[in-house]
């Protein structure tokens, strides 16, 4: 498998996953992207299914996934509500706002807790969790802007953390992202970091799509530490 360029041709993995998982991936990023916001409603069965070209069975099988990872419910009369954060999900967030975090305890951070969560992610993601990180590193290319590679960036290790299914995961990853924003766009300021950012995507990208997860746990850690030495290396040339 090829790790260099954009990534989606050799990594996307839509094919033979099921439609389902597919529309649960599409209708999932749509929620992370706000057009569905928290405690909306989704489209009718029937508009969903006519957007995305599907029947109202495979429609059903997507919304059923969604709802498992409690993303979703259905209720009687209102119809498909988006779910948002539970309580103790988000005290942990606004314990983490409290805090003005070192970069070096960040770091420290992230080096204890991100090869762990990709690993758990090797055991737990689901095809529709695949379709979403194949479906960022599709989009993802050494040759974008600076600030989209970013975010494009900080879209995956979130995605990592969402698909171990553990709302608290989620809540420090996205701590994590706002903590290290600034610093972080270091490693994109040149054609050659954003190359050697998303080689180290697909290496754990690859692991978890195979269920490896000594393989991603180790994908992830050189990952933090390629992209660690950058941030070093560009501090001191300051």
């Amino acid at each position: 498998m090829k790790e260099t360029g954009n990534a989606g041709g050799d990594v996307f993995l839509k094919t033979g996953m099921g439609k389902s998982a597919e529309i649960a991936a599409l209708l999932e990023q749509r929620i992370w992207q706000g057009d569905y916001p928290i405690g909306s409603r989704l489209p009718s069965e029937r508009t969903l299914a006519a957007g995305f070209h599907v029947s109202r069975n495979t429609l059903r099988d997507a919304i059923a996934i969604l709802a498992e990872k409690n993303h979703v419910a259905t209720r009687w009369g209102a119809g498909t509500i988006v779910l948002g954060s539970d309580e103790t999900t988000k005290a942990i967030e606004a314990k983490f706002s409290e805090v003005l975090p070192e970069w070096d305890n960040i770091i420290e951070l992230r080096n204890m807790v991100e090869p762990h969560v990709a690993a758990l992610a090797a055991r737990k993601a689901g095809a529709s969790d695949l379709i979403t990180l194949s479906t960022i590193l599709e989009r993802s290319s050494p040759r974008m802007q600076p600030r989209e590679s970013l975010k494009m960036d900080m879209e995956f290790h979130l995605a990592i953390a969402k698909s171990t299914g553990n709302p608290l995961v989620a809540a420090l990853l996205e701590f994590v992202n706002e903590a290290t924003e600034e610093t972080r766009g270091k490693t994109h300021e040149t054609m050659s970091r954003r190359k050697l950012s998303l080689d180290g995507h697909v290496r754990i990208f690859n692991c978890i799509r195979k269920g490896d997860a000594q393989g991603a746990e180790e994908a992830m850690q050189r990952h933090l530490q390629e992209v660690g030495d950058v941030v070093k290396t560009v501090d001191k040339d300051i």
